[in-house]
């Protein structure tokens, strides 16, 4: 039996509770919790999104079947400041079910949009309301959290900017770019069969869904604050590289820091991960690389120039830069999570690992691969217990050859060390790239109650098992895997 098989027989296996049988629910669970106010001096942000098919050019000539948000992808950025209620009333016009997930925000559990986990998904033909309060500034996205891989594959994502109630002044050029690949060429159809997830076929890199000519230049006024807001939306490490033109690290992962020095290294920007960047425009023509060394990297080449300037001929690449460790840049979150000293009331050890599925023929072939946590995939990986306001220290040991993104939802953490070491700053995010063979040591104070993923958010390796639960405060569990509507995290 393939990985696919053996994940979906675990989850049909699932005994229900009572409250999640056919004969006991008419209806979906969920989203619950939602807030009715914005904060004091906050206002009412209303959306309407919509997970509807369309057709979309990656270039001229060059088209995908998609699955989007109002029809575009990325989706609608969606704005607001800290303090404002963000009120989306979503419909779902997909021949499946589906939900969105608040990337990074630390949302109320009701509102974090997991199938079979806080909400069952929005059925096909259906609709749903989700209403959070925006509490922390900085850059964030959603995404469908039901079948994501698939989902993902497709295009269900968009980007969420909060600014902060005290907003310094705006800089001249602020400009998002979302990094993806999409499954194009002879190897396979598109849109991807849901049953085949063989990483060979992502042969086309975007940034904002284009590629190639049709990827629009940044415009920017010389003399001016360019800010540089870098979402990997994808299954691959990217590379980002601004030829020639040296920038400072403001955030991570949405989470402002302060004290970095500017740099010229290729930025890393593993899958989940945002950076953002700043630097005073030049007065010439700068562009921006991935230096992946893959072969669809060449095609994604985006040109930064100057307001009126002609887009000139696209120059080669110039020599590989020197990666940044981010671990060693000596930059420090504005708010952090882990107070010095800090002793943990829990402390967990997770290794990740990955091994041929019974049955397979090729190790490490993504369709037959088990993604592994403590020896066992999800569902069976089990739960982690804390309490509410715990101190909470998790080590990630990478038993495995291949990096994983490991993403907390509810609450952000700190990196405490890696490989034994202190980074040279303070970091605070919601993803950490656990690198092959290393050991990353994380720590986050579980003041957000409700039961939490914990996951690799490569999504094939999330479908194959690398997800563990992680419950806080000893909160009701809201839905069920599987179920009459069929909830499926991965």
């Amino acid at each position: 039996m393939t990985r696919i098989g053996i994940r979906l027989l675990a989850i049909a296996l699932l005994v229900l509770s009572p409250a999640c049988s056919p004969t006991a629910v008419a209806s979906p669970v969920g989203p619950t919790e939602a807030a009715g106010d914005p904060a004091p001096g906050g206002v009412v942000r209303h959306f309407d999104i919509t997970a509807e098919a369309a057709t979309i050019e990656l270039r001229p000539g060059l088209h995908i079947n998609a699955w989007t948000y109002n029809g575009t992808v990325p989706g609608p950025t969606l704005r607001a400041t800290v303090g404002d209620l963000i009120d989306v009333s979503f419909h779902n016009h997909l021949p499946e079910s589906t939900t969105i997930h608040w990337h990074g925000l630390a949302v109320p559990n009701g509102q974090d949009g997991v199938g079979g986990l806080t909400q069952d998904p929005v059925p096909s033909g259906s609709s749903a309301h989700y209403a959070f309060v925006a509490t922390t500034d900085g850059t964030y996205w959603y995404h469908s959290h039901q079948n994501s891989l698939a989902q993902l594959d497709r295009g269900l994502y968009g980007v969420i900017i909060i600014a902060p109630r005290t907003e310094p002044a705006a800089p001249g050029t602020d400009a998002t770019l979302v990094f993806d690949e999409w499954p194009l060429g002879l190897e396979r159809p598109s849109p991807p069969p849901a049953s085949d997830f063989s990483m060979i076929s992502y042969v086309t890199y975007t940034v904002n869904t284009k590629t190639g000519s049709a990827i629009a230049p940044v415009r920017f006024e010389p003399g001016k604050l360019v800010r540089l807001r870098l979402l990997n939306v994808g299954a691959f490490d990217h590379f980002v590289h601004i030829d020639g033109q040296p920038v400072t690290i403001v955030a991570f992962d949405g989470h402002a820091v302060r004290g970095g020095p500017p740099t010229t290294d290729a930025l890393p920007l593993g899958p989940a991960e945002r950076l953002d960047v700043e630097f005073t425009g030049p007065n010439t023509a700068l562009w921006i690389h991935l230096q992946d060394g893959m072969p669809p990297a060449a095609d994604l080449v985006v040109p930064l120039l100057p307001v009126g300037m002609s887009v000139p001929p696209i120059p080669a690449m110039s020599s590989p830069a020197k990666v940044l460790d981010i671990f060693d840049y000596p930059a420090h979150a504005v708010d952090t999570v882990w107070p010095a000293n800090t002793v943990p009331n829990k402390a967990f050890t997770l290794h990740l690992s990955a091994q041929l599925a019974p049955g397979g023929v090729q190790a490490m072939s993504p369709d037959e691969t088990l993604y592994e946590i403590n020896g066992a995939a999800f569902p069976a990986t089990g739960t982690l217990e804390v309490g509410l306001g715990d101190f909470v220290q998790i080590t990630f040991v990478n038993d495995s050859s291949v990096d994983h993104p490991m993403h907390l939802h509810g609450m952000s953490f700190q990196i405490i060390t890696v490989n034994g070491l202190r980074p040279a700053g303070v970091l605070v995010k919601d993803t950490v790239v656990v690198a092959p063979k290393a050991r990353v040591t994380i720590g986050f104070k579980a003041d957000n109650p409700g039961w939490w993923m914990l996951h690799c958010h490569i999504l094939y390796h999330s479908l194959g098992g690398m997800m563990i639960l992680v419950h806080v405060g000893g909160a009701s569990r809201l839905a069920q895997l599987g179920g009459p509507f069929g909830g499926r995290p991965d």
